[in-house]
Formats: C-alpha cells, structure tokens, sequence
C-alpha cells in the first residue's frame, strides 16, 4: 500500500472514530492531555475476564490524535490487561503507518499516555 491510503485511512479514522464515546461501566479510566496543541483524550476501559470488553474514549483533538486513538481502541479490543501494559509507542507509530515528525508524536502518543495513567505502574 502506498502513503496516500494510510493517509485516506487517517483521515477516516479522524472523521468517523471508531469507539467514540463513553462506556457503560468502565473499570478503568483516564485522561491525558498534550500542552503543545491542546488535544485532550478521556479513554474508558471495561475488563471482563482480565480481557477488555468494551472500550471507548472522547475528546477532542487534530486528525493524528484522533485517529490514533481510534486505531489503538480497536487494537486493544480483547486484549489481556497484561498485553495493555505492556503497549509502546512503536505499536501506535505502526498502526499509524506513515511518517510523523518529532513535534507531532506527542499527538500520536496521546491515548497510551491515558492507558499508562489508568492502568498505573
């Protein structure tokens, strides 16, 4: 695939979230901001059998935090709470999939700041 489809992808991850919304119930929650643009995230989790079964963040940022944390929501679906904290930023640059600069990976990097912050150390 070429770079402009992972930016077509962006875009539509941007422009219809997956998992936008609060949850019912959530186990886990938290928020992270990022100083430099003013994006700011709230992601809710709810762990059902040590798995997540359901996921959701709201907020409000630019295109790469929100599609960001669409595809890491997606990617976290069914995943062990041991599999989340054991996330990196190389996961999201993946799901990503095009070139970022320095001065917008804290916009990438926004929703596991708030996983990192709910699950704690």
């Amino acid at each position: 695939m070429d770079r402009d489809i992972y930016q077509e992808e962006i875009l539509e991850h941007y422009r219809h979230p997956r998992n936008f919304g609060a949850i019912k119930k959530p186990t886990y929650s938290s928020s992270a901001e990022n100083p430099l643009c003013g994006d700011s995230i709230v992601l809710e989790l709810r762990i059902k059998r040590n798995k997540v079964d359901d996921v959701g963040f709201t907020g409000s940022g630019c295109a790469l935090s929100t599609a960001s944390a669409s595809l890491f929501t997606e990617w976290m679906r069914g995943k062990t709470l041991a599999q989340l904290r054991k996330a990196k930023p190389s996961q999201l640059f993946h799901l990503i999939e095009i070139p970022i600069t320095p001065v917008r990976h804290q916009c990438v990097l926004l929703p596991l700041k708030s996983l990192q912050r709910a699950l704690g150390p």
